[in-house]
């Protein structure tokens, strides 16, 4: 049998009668002084061809002190770390307030919880992106932050920081019966989740501190958090996962529930929590009381609840928020409908439609992410986190179509007439016709339905998402010989490795494999002989599932269409943590920069035969190719320019922000490597004819006649 194998194997790739021929790369021993003095390039800008601004979904409701009606409070954001902005909507004046909220603090995710006093209260971090170091040259402290929203006022005040340290990207707050708020959040330099509470009547905060089991892999808390009379139960890590109980009176946690490597953990209402022991297991249910996990067999619970007071809430009005995402113009528009007044034995009669309209949206020129080339000379844009993109075209200068989205994206393509992008959360799958309007997320009045991102009328339109997976964010794809789009990415908090999936394009059937992946993140893909083969190009990981151990090296990973299998596995660079970029530059010839072993920020240009696997040469270069493993903003290309040439950067890139990095190009027949010229912002590209497009800023830059 294993013979039978090995001469299948040997026969797929073609490897029966022929050595490879020989391939050698040049050297370049002045290389590193030959790139520091290419020219400094100045692209030409374009315009800003993506504006727009984040519209989040998770509107709050306050009740008004008038008993009968509600503000409704709407964020606006351009990035996690601000601007942001809060429209306070009273449906009771039926005014909205512009409020805006601090810099360095994510509204995105907060935790929030209504008070007994009817204020709204809610938690984030100060610790976005450069928080630490305006906190130390202020002497201040980070850490969880309180904020008051009082619909009384319609104003929103801040407490300043009432844990110090206690940071974390989930941080839930809630009521507990004793009318206290309790709220968790991580400690990072500890591993471990903290818990703490705080009473509004008297504004004192008690810290828990630190509570749980260590987690080498990052620590993150649950998105919910649950509370009774004498405990609080907080999840805790990830890989695996754990339900911890603090004691209220006493602090003394204990872990109560502990999944396997790849489980699943979620709590519910009730108080309940769903327990999935390892992956794709049967979940079991669990009571949570008392500080115990009582096994659920049915909705009875096995003690009789009591009853606390709360706010007063009054009959929720009806909302409609399709017109909330703002137009060019900074307009949006929040359609309600008061709760009907019901007659004795007969159900409420809806009232009419009313709109509070808000003007001045803040939006803002975005930077561009990802470009691709239509064979017609269009380009489409697709703007830097959770938003939209446009179709321009260079010949005018105009944007010929434009629209937001839902997805963060570090994919796309253009195959048969279609661009296919993809990212995160969940590897969400979309597919865009540049021949009809973009429609996505465009709202329309009560009363009208706007396509489902499902739909087939939505553009784009939503094929699918890869959670199944443990896949949250995809970074790379390609299409096979067998019409299928192959995409690889990883996991960003649950799990570290990687994955491949797949779209059948006629069918839209999704498939994809992750275990070959424990402990190495997949970020590229590559086709080779006719797109027959699709190689993976990973990078070691530590990873939960393999007890948090990296392996000794990355590896490429060989898939056969026709037979649905991996063939092979190389490791192109002995000791090398990443494989890198690689491209088919010759049939079945591969050429991939991987990291330098020896040489931190280094690389090693190699060429490996696919039918064979045997690597053909290495050459030491000074830097490696900058390209994205991760969710960062530097990313840059790594692509066949139209001289058959391979065109990338050498630098530091995102490890070195604000440096110059050279645009090179690399010959194929001997690995010559040709400074272009260097750009203080890289980015990723495309070429129209002989032109280069460049993403990396809110300007679309263009380099003229760069191909000669």
């Amino acid at each position: 049998m294993r013979v039978l194998f090995c001469l299948s194997l040997c026969a797929a790739l073609g490897a029966l009668t022929v050595r490879a021929r020989a391939w050698e790369a040049v050297p370049q021993p002045d290389l590193k002084k030959a790139l520091a003095a290419a020219p400094m390039l100045q692209p030409e800008e374009l315009g800003v061809v993506c504006r727009s601004v984040i519209t989040y979904r998770h509107r709050l409701l306050v009740p008004n002190p008038d008993g009968t009606t509600y503000d409704v409070l709407q964020c606006y954001y351009k990035a996690y770390e601000g601007p942001t902005w809060l429209y306070a909507v009273d449906l009771g004046s039926g005014q909205a307030k512009k409020l805006q909220f601090p810099d360095k603090r994510s509204w995105h995710m907060a935790g929030d919880a209504l008070g007994l006093d009817g204020r709204l209260y809610i938690v984030t971090p100060y610790w976005y992106y450069g928080a630490s170091r305006d906190a130390e040259k202020q002497g201040k402290p980070t850490g969880m932050e309180l904020f008051v929203y009082d619909p009384a006022t319609n104003e929103l005040e801040g407490r300043g920081i009432i844990v110090p340290g206690l940071i974390g990207e989930r941080r839930p707050l809630t009521r507990g019966p004793d009318g206290k708020l309790y709220g968790v959040g991580s400690y990072h330099k500890e591993g471990k989740v903290g818990v703490y509470s705080y009473d509004p009547a008297t504004r004192k905060v008690r810290e828990y501190g630190a509570v749980g089991p260590k987690h080498k892999g990052g620590v993150w808390a649950g998105w919910t958090l649950l509370v009774d009379e004498t405990h609080i139960y907080t999840l805790s890590g990830f890989t695996p996962y754990h339900l911890v109980a603090v004691n209220i009176e006493t602090g003394e946690d204990t872990v109560l529930l502990e999944t396997e490597p790849g489980g699943e953990m979620r709590l519910r209402g009730g108080p309940s929590v769903e327990v999935e022991q390892t992956k794709d297991a049967k979940a079991g249910t669990y009571w949570l009381h008392a500080g115990a996990a009582i096994p659920k067999t049915d909705d009875k619970r096995t003690w009789t609840p009591r009853e606390y007071p709360g706010p007063r809430r009054p009959p929720k009005p009806e909302l409609h928020y399709d017109e909330m995402v703002p137009d060019i113009e900074g307009r949006a528009k929040l359609w309600y409908r008061p709760a009907g007044d019901p007659k004795a034995g007969a159900p409420a009669e809806p009232r009419e439609w009313e709109a509070v309209e808000l003007e001045g949206v803040e939006t803002y020129p975005l930077r561009i992410q990802l470009l691709t080339a239509l064979p017609d000379g269009r380009i489409f844009c697709k703007a830097e986190g959770h938003y939209g993109g446009s179709l321009f075209a260079p010949n005018t200068r105009t944007v010929l179509d434009w629209g937001d989205g839902r997805t963060e994206t570090y994919t796309c393509l253009h195959h048969a007439g279609k661009i296919y992008f993809s990212g995160y959360p969940g590897g969400q799958t979309y597919v865009y016709d540049p021949d009809r309007p973009w429609n996505l997320e465009k709202g329309v009045p009560p009363g009208q339905k706007a396509p489902s991102p499902k739909h087939a009328e939505c553009n784009p339109r939503q094929i699918t998402w890869f959670n199944g997976y443990r896949v949250s964010q995809m970074l790379s794809s390609v299409v096979g010989a067998d019409e299928k789009l192959y995409l690889c990415g990883w996991g960003v908090r649950a799990y570290k490795g990687g994955a491949l999936c797949w779209i059948d394009l006629k069918t839209e059937e999704t498939g994809g494999i992750w275990r070959p992946f424990i402990g190495y993140r997949t970020f590229w893909v590559a086709t080779a002989l006719d797109r027959r083969f699709i190689i993976v190009s990973t990078a070691a990981t530590r990873d939960g599932m393999n007890n948090w151990t990296r392996p000794p090296q990355g590896k490429l990973f060989v898939w056969d269409t026709q037979t649905g299998e991996f063939v092979r596995e190389i490791e192109p660079v002995p000791g090398a943590e990443k494989t890198g970029p690689i491209l088919e530059v010759r049939p079945g010839r591969l050429m991939g920069i991987a990291d330098d072993p020896a040489n931190k920020g280094g690389g090693i240009l190699y060429g490996l035969d696919i039918r064979s696997g045997e690597v053909l040469f290495r050459k030491k270069l000074p830097y490696s190719a900058p390209i994205l493993t991760s969710h960062t903003r530097a990313q840059c290309g790594y692509q066949l320019g139209p001289d058959g040439h391979i065109w990338t950067f050498l630098g530091r890139g995102a490890w070195a922000p604000g440096t110059s990095d050279t645009l090179v190009r690399i010959n194929p027949e001997n690995g010559h490597v040709e400074p272009i010229g260097r750009l203080k912002t890289l980015g990723n590209f495309i070429f129209v004819g002989n032109d280069m497009y460049l993403t990396g800023t809110d300007q679309l830059r263009r380099i003229r006649g760069v191909v000669r």
